[in-house]
């Protein structure tokens, strides 16, 4: 028994010793110091600058609908909410007495008229003063005044959209005794927004009218809508350093609302450079640094001079060209002189 112990023990030792011999000669295959690493193509890129700002948007057009007399409310020609032309009916009152006081003033004309042209016979006969004719003259005159005063009246009992726009929320009903300046609805122009923002007074050379900018809201954080600059304050607030620009937003889909709070971005510059993940890049000694790799793979440390940073990216202004190749992942493995393995999968500028 105890025999077939040590054969056993002997086995193991014999195995275990074989095992550690075949493992260190696969190690001493490898070669030495190689790092497995992911390198960035460094290649130039269009980019663009650009100054941020944050605004309320507001209707290019806004009214609040009222009335201008007090009278009843006859048909309501709209729903809330609805897109609405301009001169689109919207609203009639009550006009049956200001028909009459027409109605009564046409009569009055017309009868005026006929008497008019009675007596200007009779004065061609000379059978009566010429001074009669002005006198029903100015009869026409009166009754003509209260013709144009009943239309305005009228006029007033019905209305209308001054300009295109979405309608608000519908404040009165049928029958309601309207009085001036009572709200019956709002009105705004929303196929075009305006917005007012301020800007530090030190960009004040990097904006003008007509340049483009585009607008991001949180409501829709998938989209942008286009826009440009339309007008500047005349002057800079003394208080605050800033000036104040005025831009218009397209919104023909009438997605955003007035009163919307918007992110603005200014296009102030579209040039080519080249640009790195922010990833890459380490700094020591207030220098910012990268791990540049050989056409042998040998890494080496390279100094480079940052630019803009945006979406995390980074420029390099000074230390790489177009075509070098950095490491992008596995940066804490290496150091200057060492040697790498490149992974399959690696990254060209324009792609990431």
């Amino acid at each position: 028994m105890l025999r077939n112990l040590a054969v056993v023990a002997l086995i193991i030792i014999v195995s275990a010793v074989a095992w550690r011999f075949y493992t260190d000669s696969q190690t001493s295959q490898r070669p030495r110091g190689a790092t497995q690493v992911v390198l960035y193509d460094v290649q130039a890129k269009e980019i663009e600058e650009s100054l941020e700002a944050l605004g309320s948007a507001r209707a290019a057009e806004s009214v609040t609908l009222t009335a201008s007399v007090t009278e009843k409310i006859e048909a309501i020609h709209f729903q809330q909410g609805q897109f609405v032309k301009q001169g689109q009916l919207l609203l009639t009152l009550a006009d049956d007495e200001e028909q009459a006081q027409l109605k009564a003033a046409k009569i009055e004309l017309a009868e005026q008229q006929r008497e008019y042209k009675r007596i200007e016979n009779l004065v061609k006969q000379k059978s009566v003063s010429a001074s009669e004719l002005d006198r029903l003259q100015s009869s026409i005159d009166t009754a003509k005044a209260r013709i144009a005063q009943a239309q305005a009246t009228i006029k007033d009992r019905i209305i209308k959209a001054p300009f295109d726009g979405l309608l608000g929320l519908r404040n009165v009903s049928v029958g309601t005794l309207l009085k001036p300046g009572d709200e019956i609805t709002t009105l705004d122009a929303v196929s075009e927004l305006h917005m007012d923002f301020d800007l530090a007074e030190i960009y004040l050379p990097r904006i003008k009218v007509g340049q483009i900018l585009s607008a991001r809201s949180v409501a829709y954080p998938e989209r942008t809508f286009n826009g440009e600059i339309i007008s500047l304050d005349s002057r800079v607030n003394p208080d605050t350093r800033s000036i104040k620009v005025r831009a218009k937003i397209d919104n023909l889909d009438r997605l955003l609302r007035p009163g919307m709070l918007l992110t603005l971005d200014v296009i102030d510059n579209q040039r080519s450079a080249l640009m790195l993940p922010e990833e890459t890049v380490f700094m020591r000694a207030n220098q910012h640094l990268v791990y540049k790799v050989a056409d042998d793979l040998t890494v080496s440390e390279q100094n480079i001079k940052i630019g803009v940073r945006q979406n995390g990216q980074v420029e390099v202004i000074d230390g790489l060209q177009a075509g070098d190749k950095i490491i992008w992942q596995g940066l804490l493995k290496v150091k200057p002189g060492s040697k790498v393995e490149v992974q399959t999968e690696s990254w060209r500028g324009e792609q990431a």
